[in-house]
């Protein structure tokens, strides 16, 4: 007589892990992204002149971030990072126009770290 194999409810759906999946390439695409512009706006606060069309780059970068919804969370949740909560800190210091070098090198730090662990998970 064979047994019925149960399925225990700690199995994840292929659905959710598609959706998960989608979530952590979009965190990642976003954390990334943050590597280029939380710098990029900071030498914009720098520059005691900025032309007009750095200034049109400033307004589209603050328009990005201030349409993300920041759930610090979720980058503790899926990466084990609080790479969320840095982006969120440097960027609102820096719309603020505070310095936020030591922020920016938190930042660099665990987004360097995460990218080495990426390249791990990637080579497998």
């Amino acid at each position: 007589m064979r047994k019925k194999i149960k399925y225990s409810t700690g199995i994840m759906k292929s659905k959710n892990i598609e959706q998960m999946s989608h979530a952590i390439n979009m965190l990642r695409q976003f954390i990334v992204i943050s590597s280029k512009l939380l710098p990029f706006l900071s030498q914009l606060n720098k520059n005691g002149h900025p032309s007009p069309i750095e200034l049109a780059d400033k307004v589209k970068i603050i328009s990005i971030y201030n349409e993300y919804n920041f759930d610090i969370d979720t980058s503790t949740l899926l990466f084990d990072s609080p790479i969320l909560e840095l982006v969120h800190v440097c960027f609102e210091k820096l719309i603020q126009k505070e310095d936020a070098t030591f922020e920016l090198e938190l930042f660099t730090k665990e987004f360097n770290r995460l990218q080495k662990n990426w390249g791990i998970i990637d080579a497998n």
